[in-house]
């Protein structure tokens, strides 16, 4: 996908989830095609606790999207 400076100046390899479609930081999630969020409700694995400013998350840049499967799945 491509590569992003955080606000701290380190340089983060960001991809695109397969569930949802948003972006976020390769080394945040543990699954390789997942954005932490996603992993976290399909497989339970850990989350991210984001901290969001302008629509991203600070910590591993998802952006707050959902796909139906999730949602479904959540409730």
């Amino acid at each position: 996908m491509g590569d992003i400076k955080e606000k701290s100046g380190e340089e983060q390899s960001l991809i695109v989830c397969d569930e949802c479609g948003s972006e976020y930081y390769q080394n945040t999630s543990i699954m390789m095609k997942l954005c932490p969020e996603c992993s976290n409700i399909l497989y339970g694995y850990d989350n991210c606790n984001h901290e969001f400013e302008k629509g991203r998350c600070l910590k591993c840049f998802w952006n707050g999207n959902t796909s139906q499967y999730t949602i479904n799945k959540e409730n």
